[in-house]
């Protein structure tokens, strides 16, 4: 499947973006000091996300390090103009939000000091993963700090186990809001019949599956 083929359906059905603490530059810095590295000054810096959605992980990072720049890219056109209207609420001037499949994107100017890719490199074809370390690669410099977040074995095993159970209760339908509806008919069913005790409870009771569970 290609990028775009995805930022189609995320078009329709927009992503909700949120921001993740762990991805910060200051938090990035700190991690990297931990193994002898030393990041660029968190309050002077660029950043790069790949795959921002409407950038609901950036905005906070520009409105709190009015210094940095940040920029993002996404292959969906209605979250970038969700985005770009959200950027020009809050008149921030050191953010811009671009959309591009990552695939062809080009970019000419300085390297970025971090860069940052959540959530997208586990679900994407294998010449969009190699892409992105491509560009990790290309648009940095000896100092930068690239975060990159994926699912491994065997702790995704338990959470791949939940998103299967999803896909096989709503195969049967076509349309993507009603597979939606269906998928978080099936959490809630599952948190509600899970024990309270051992880690499968624990895991469909973790804060992000509870809030796809009770929005239903």
């Amino acid at each position: 499947q290609h990028e775009s083929d995805a930022a189609n359906s995320y078009d329709a059905i927009p992503y909700e973006s949120n921001p993740f603490p762990f991805t910060t530059p200051e938090y990035l810095a700190s991690i990297a000091g931990l193994f002898g590295l030393e990041g660029v000054d968190p309050a002077r810096c660029r950043v790069l996300e790949l795959g921002c959605a409407s950038g609901g992980n950036l905005l906070p990072l520009a409105a709190n390090f009015p210094d940095s720049h940040f920029v993002g890219i996404d292959a969906s056109s209605a979250q970038v103009a969700d985005g770009a209207a959200a950027i020009a609420g809050y008149g921030l001037t050191n953010i811009e939000l671009v959309c591009a499949d990552i695939l062809t994107w080009r970019h000419d100017g300085e390297p970025f000091d971090y860069v940052i890719c959540h959530g997208v490199y586990s679900w994407v074809p294998d010449a969009v993963q190699t892409r992105i370390l491509e560009l990790c690669r290309a648009l940095t410099h000896p100092r930068s700090i690239c975060y990159v977040s994926y699912n491994t074995y065997p702790g995704w095993h338990l959470r791949g186990s939940v998103r299967e159970m999803m896909h096989y209760h709503a195969r049967g339908f076509t349309d993507d809001r009603e597979r939606i509806s269906q998928s978080r008919a099936l959490l809630k069913f599952l948190v509600e019949a899970a024990p309270d005790d051992g880690a499968y409870g624990q895991l469909l009771r973790d804060t992000r599956f509870l809030r796809l569970a009770l929005a239903h």
